[in-house]
């Protein structure tokens, strides 16, 4: 009986431990009083709520759209222009690609 005892009284002795753990693990994971916390984005970065003084934003990656062609542009109201027919030729637009080259 003797180590049975033992062995419960580890067993309780680290679930103690382990209680105490997870009490002083959630205080730290509270906001703290007087400020807010850190706040994180989906990706775990933190995000900064205001840019510091004398900070630029960097211009846009992609360029402008370029203008649209006048020429391609169709009036209100009209339906669009049927598909160009295909070029004249021996040339197939879509080929069968398991048909044997003549």
């Amino acid at each position: 009986m003797g180590f049975m005892d033992k062995a419960k009284k580890l067993a309780e002795q680290a679930q103690q431990k382990l209680d105490e753990t997870q009490k002083n693990f959630n205080k730290s994971d509270a906001p703290q009083p007087g400020g807010e916390g850190v706040k994180y984005d989906e990706h775990g970065r933190p995000i900064q709520e205001a840019t510091p003084a004398g900070a630029t934003v960097p211009p846009a990656a992609e360029p402008a759209a370029p203008a649209a062609d006048p020429a391609q542009e169709q009036p209100a109201g009209d339906a669009p222009a049927p598909p160009p027919p295909p070029a004249s030729g021996d040339a197939d637009a879509t080929p069968d690609p398991f048909k044997p080259i003549q």
